[in-house]
């Protein structure tokens, strides 16, 4: 009986708690300001900016190379798994402790399922890819729900754009944001003064007004999010899928030998053919046989557009689902803060690992059904 009790008084003050959380989330979030209710400037959240949808935010160049905020993300996954594969393997024991065996029970299920799929064969060749593309995507998804990633941990990049010259203002930008090289205003001599970055631009001057050289004539202001989930970055996922397909060819190429690899994109053997017959004896037939063959080529050009085609369903499935997922995150918490984002974020949870299992999974039946041709063609 006192166990329910202490149960009951547990979840009273579960809710209570929750229901705290929301007060404050929607006092501070966008629904809150838009009823106007006033609250402290701390419990605001940031808006929701995107700055770039489909790739990362510029945050530093170094030697002309630009880092974005979706590469030092992605150079934190790396750092995370590598953190956690020395840990459990630093002092690896028979009997294993948590970490190893965690780590080890997750190796031989993958190992597993792809044994499964590829045999015993290839099972073991393929692992290695395999695992690296489900790791990979998987802690990229996991680490995104941690609050360090998104608004509220930016950094500031401003500049200031100065008329050399003097003149009349004649035009200047109606965009309240520009990029890198747009023009910003334009003087009645013709000078044009552009942005030195890409951000918000905030105007000094108007059309009309005279200035005089080395005058300010606008402020551009950038925050990009210091942290962006490198799933959301369409320049990753094409990396991603660009190696999957390779290794998916290279497998086929291996596996098969070159000449019946090629043969699968260029048959022209039926068409040759063909075109002898027409200079032998067996003329009746060669019609039949340079129709085939022309059909051959155009199958095999078929086949080799739709494996280039994978690379784009690759790219765009990840890119697609996780930017949405960002999004939905991202909204849930700008519209009530605290409260809103928790079930989603479960969502996510399963979503991250689901399109991990996804890319990797496709890799695997693709290079599969390669390989499995081979014992076919020989």
């Amino acid at each position: 009986m006192s166990s329910l009790g202490c149960s009951t008084r547990v979840a009273v003050l579960f809710a209570i708690v929750i229901a705290i959380f929301f007060v404050v989330g929607l006092a501070g979030g966008a629904i809150g300001r838009g009823l106007g209710i006033d609250s402290p400037s701390f419990l605001h959240v940031p808006p929701l900016e995107i700055h770039d949808f489909f790739k990362g935010d510029r945050i530093a160049e170094v030697a002309g190379f630009t880092i974005t905020n979706t590469l030092i993300a992605s150079t934190l996954t790396m750092i995370v798994v590598l953190a956690i594969s020395v840990a459990a393997t630093r002092k690896m024991r028979v009997i294993p402790g948590r970490l190893q065996a965690l780590v080890e029970m997750g190796i031989e299920m993958l190992a597993s399922f792809i044994d499964g799929v590829a045999g015993k064969k290839y099972g073991r060749k393929f692992l290695p890819v395999i695992a690296t593309i489900f790791i990979f995507v998987m802690f990229n998804a996991y680490l995104a729900m941690v609050p360090v990633f998104g608004p509220g941990f930016h950094v500031t990049e401003q500049a200031t754009a100065i008329s050399s010259n003097g003149g009349t203002v004649e035009y200047v930008t109606a965009s309240a944001d520009v990029h890198k090289g747009d023009i910003i205003a334009r003087l009645d001599n013709g000078d044009e003064i552009v942005a030195a970055i890409t951000g918000h631009v905030y105007l000094d001057v108007s059309v009309g007004d005279v200035i005089s050289p080395g005058q300010d004539v606008a402020e551009i202001k950038n925050e990009p999010h210091l942290l962006r989930s490198a799933n959301t970055d369409i320049n990753m996922t094409l990396a991603l899928a660009i190696m999957a397909v390779l290794f998916i060819e290279f497998s086929a190429f291996r596996a098969r030998g070159f000449r019946h690899y090629i043969s699968e994109y260029v048959n022209v053997g039926e068409f040759a053919r063909g075109i002898r017959m027409l200079f032998s004896r067996e003329i009746a037939g060669a019609p039949l046989a340079i129709m085939t063959g022309i059909i051959n080529m155009i199958m095999g050009l078929l086949e080799a557009i739709s494996h280039g085609t994978r690379v784009i369903s690759f790219s765009f499935r990840l890119f697609g689902n996780m930017t949405a997922g960002e999004i939905l995150l991202l909204s849930a918490a700008f519209l009530i803060p605290w409260v809103m984002a928790i079930p989603f974020y479960g969502l996510e949870i399963l979503i991250g690992f689901i399109q991990a299992l996804i890319f990797g999974g496709l890799t695997l039946v693709f290079a599969s059904v390669a390989v499995a041709h081979a014992s076919e063609d020989h």
